[in-house]
């Protein structure tokens, strides 16, 4: 279904001409995510740069009738970020600024726009990182990572997004602004809104800030690597690990094929004769690292 005819007009009226595009080499590349499988060719693209400009267009939008979808960086592979044919975006990478670290309380608040990696940094600058770390990290905005429950690496023992988040400001279907959750570790009264949110893929409102829980930055890391002659062995290697009671920061297994994929795109330097890998990573005060890391060379033996 077309955009109403003063579509361009009224949204521009909202945030400016310069940030509502409707050229079609300009709306290519907001049709497609990070699978690259769906395409489609949204109607316009907007571009906001405040919640209140967010609201203002979720507020025509419904007026108008007209569906909405939200965008970050793009790189998710569920299709969240994929709009209907002719529907419109609004793409949120200009909201990118990260509001406040708070050390004395283990926080931060950014924009929806900020890029996960940014935060973690920002973060890192007061001695405290942000444990969930999808592999698109570099380039993922935390309000897609927050919208999709993104996990990552450090699940295993960090958990994922849904981990973090203690608060949330959206933007409701009908253009209202509200804030949800709190800086309070211990908020456990009425329902838990923030968590409805989480993981809803935009289809419950639009995330335009959060806050997030922040960890002491492990003082120590180190990363173990064993080939493997048989998968099997790398699977039981990975339950002994387990079974002893180590929870590693980041735990991956890659099988023959995964290997030689990777090698081959990368040139990395990774064996392409075993049958799998198994990488690992623990972190933690020095001597907890070198104590794990003893511990687990023996069930690490190449099999």
């Amino acid at each position: 279904m077309p955009l109403p005819p003063n579509t361009e007009k009224d949204l521009a009226g909202i945030v400016g001409s310069e940030r509502v595009l409707t050229a079609p080499e300009d709306l290519i590349p907001y049709g497609f995510d990070g699978t690259a499988a769906i395409r489609t060719r949204p109607g316009m693209v907007v571009l906001p740069s405040s919640s209140k400009e967010v609201a203002a267009c979720v507020s025509w939008a419904r007026r108008h009738r007209v569906p909405v979808t939200t965008r970050g960086s793009g790189t998710g592979l569920s299709g969240g970020s994929v709009p209907p044919s002719e529907g419109l975006v609004l793409c949120l990478v200009l909201m990118n600024q990260i509001v406040e670290v708070d050390p004395r309380n283990l926080t931060v608040r950014a924009q929806c726009g900020a890029i996960t990696q940014q935060i973690d940094a920002a973060a890192g600058e007061h001695g405290l990182f942000y444990p969930p770390d999808p592999g698109s990290m570099k380039i993922s905005t935390i309000g897609g990572n927050v919208a999709e429950n993104s996990g990552g690496l450090r699940g295993l023992k960090y958990g994922v997004t849904r981990d973090y988040v203690m608060g949330l400001e959206v933007v409701l279907p009908d253009g209202r602004l509200v804030r949800l959750g709190s800086a309070c570790v211990k908020d456990v009264a009425g329902y838990s809104m923030k968590d409805v949110f989480v993981g809803s893929e935009g289809s419950l409102g639009i995330i335009t800030e959060v806050l997030l829980k922040l960890l002491p930055r492990p003082a120590a890391q180190r990363t173990l690597l064993a080939h493997y002659d048989r998968i099997e062995a790398a699977a039981e290697t990975v339950s002994a690990i387990i079974a002893a009671k180590i929870i590693p920061c980041t735990f991956e297994f890659l099988d023959g094929m995964t290997i030689r994929c990777v090698q081959d795109y990368a040139s990395i330097g990774l064996s392409i004769d075993c049958a799998a890998l198994l990488l690992m990573e623990t972190d933690g005060h020095p001597a907890a690292v070198d104590s794990v890391s003893l511990t687990v060379r023996s069930p690490m033996k190449t099999s």
